[in-house]
């Protein structure tokens, strides 16, 4: 008996360590909504890292890549959708992103990169507090071979680091946000 209280504790004890926290009610997160109808083809990628995971990503990477380390530490979200979408598709796809635009907008997110070539599309916003520190990164991308990207980040983030994400998660759009950034190019329709 005393060992089936033992175990009863140690689950409880972890579920509680493990327990999720609401990252929504965080000011970086933002709802893209379902975008599983928008989804054709066997290319869709979802990277989905909660707090919890990258507490413990941190925590082994701490020897070998220190500064990485601190980077996810200080992160509470990273949600990451890509995939490919047919042409019937891609009014609709557009039309989720400009929605995406004008909600950030509006959520007093600032537009840091707006970019238009051809059919290809890019926005980068991020949400910062008073103090001025990059508590949220939103990325949508469209592009003209047929692939979107949705990306949001969430916790204390340092734009400079962004990029090592990308490699240590094998996160292509995030690597490219970095040469987005530079450039600092804004396009407007006409």
């Amino acid at each position: 008996m005393k060992f089936t209280q033992i175990l009863f504790v140690t689950i409880i004890s972890a579920a509680i360590n493990f327990a999720q926290t609401d990252v929504s009610k965080e000011p970086g997160y933002f709802d893209f909504g379902d975008l599983s109808e928008f989804q054709s083809g066997d290319e869709i990628t979802e990277v989905f890292l909660e707090e919890n995971i990258l507490k413990m990503v941190g925590k082994l990477t701490k020897e070998e890549e220190p500064e990485l380390s601190q980077l996810i530490n200080g992160l509470k979200l990273i949600k990451v959708n890509i995939f490919g979408f047919e042409n019937k598709n891609e009014a609709q796809v557009k039309e989720k992103m400009n929605e995406a635009d004008k909600k950030l907008i509006s959520s007093k997110w600032n537009r840091i990169v707006k970019t238009k070539e051809g059919g290809e599309q890019t926005n980068v916003y991020i949400k910062t507090s008073s103090g001025g520190n990059v508590l949220g990164l939103v990325i949508t991308i469209i592009q003209d071979d047929g692939e979107a990207s949705f990306i949001n980040i969430v916790g204390n983030i340092d734009l400079e680091k962004i990029g090592e994400l990308s490699k240590k998660f094998d996160i292509p759009e995030i690597g490219e946000f970095k040469k987005e950034k530079s450039k600092r190019t804004t396009t407007e329709e006409k």
